[in-house]
């Protein structure tokens, strides 16, 4: 498969997708969102995939929407799309982790497309932005729902109302991110990181993803409803099996194995 906008590569159980326009700094426009579409469902099918990876190419990681997105958007008087809804579903509903390598400046959609990301990670070079105030916008695809529950409620108005850039210390401190690492060693920590993901129990992996997602949308006892019906679906699988297995033989898992029986 040929790629116009990304790269997409495998790499140890894990799939990357590059972001690749950096002479614009990764901005996105229709066709890139297109492309991300695809590289995830391929992903999503691929059984020798544990865990995806979203990066940009070069310093950025991605500068929001093209601009030439917006002006035809003021000349033709619609509604804005670039698929942004369906990929923000896409990335949030995938049944396989999903890490964000904040590479450089995020900002705008660029920003939006880390949310439902189930890791952010950040390079010491990352500033991140939800720029839309600037524009006369509001929080877009998903932003109003996901961001009060990655930093709170306060936490995000004041970032969407000031439409201000932080540096990567300040997203850590907040929770937008959960590690900061040193540019020279980035790539490789977030590899090394995603590929002890990748080789677990992915489709465990990815029933716990479901059952945090519903468990923040409901209450309590909803919770432990939808916690005791994944159990049972763990408790009956082939992963659950080779994990006890494992443990009483004093070996490691055979996960990758159990992931290609499907």
């Amino acid at each position: 498969m040929t790629w116009e906008t990304i790269q997409y590569e495998k790499r140890d159980r894990v799939a990357i997708i590059t972001l690749n326009r950096p002479q614009v700094l990764n901005a996105f426009n229709e066709t890139m969102g297109q492309e991300v579409s695809r590289a995830l469902a391929e992903a999503q099918e691929d059984r020798g995939v544990g865990c995806v990876v979203l990066t940009g190419a070069g310093r950025a990681f991605c500068s929001g929407a093209d601009v030439r997105v917006f002006r035809q958007r003021i000349e033709e008087s619609r509604r804005g799309g670039i698929v942004g809804e369906a990929l923000m579903r896409q990335i949030y509903d995938l049944p396989k982790p999903v890490i964000a390598a904040i590479n450089g400046p995020a900002v705008g959609l660029g920003a939006t497309i880390t949310l439902p990301c189930d890791i952010r990670l950040a390079s010491d070079q990352a500033r991140i932005g939800f720029i839309f105030a600037r524009v006369g916008l509001i929080l877009e695809f998903g932003s109003t729902f996901l961001l009060p529950r990655i930093v709170g409620m306060a936490k995000a108005l004041e970032l969407g109302m000031t439409a201000r850039i932080i540096d990567a210390q300040e997203a850590l401190g907040i929770g937008l991110v959960s590690r900061v690492i040193p540019h020279e060693r980035f790539l490789d920590e977030v590899m090394a990181l995603a590929s002890e993901i990748a080789n677990g129990p992915t489709r465990v992996l990815g029933w716990l993803k479901e059952a945090v997602h519903k468990g923040v949308q409901s209450d309590l006892e909803a919770a432990l409803r939808t916690e005791n019906e994944i159990l049972d679906r763990c408790r009956r699988s082939p992963e659950h099996r080779e994990g006890v297995m494992a443990f009483l033989e004093k070996r490691q898992p055979r996960w990758a194995e159990i992931a290609q029986e499907g």
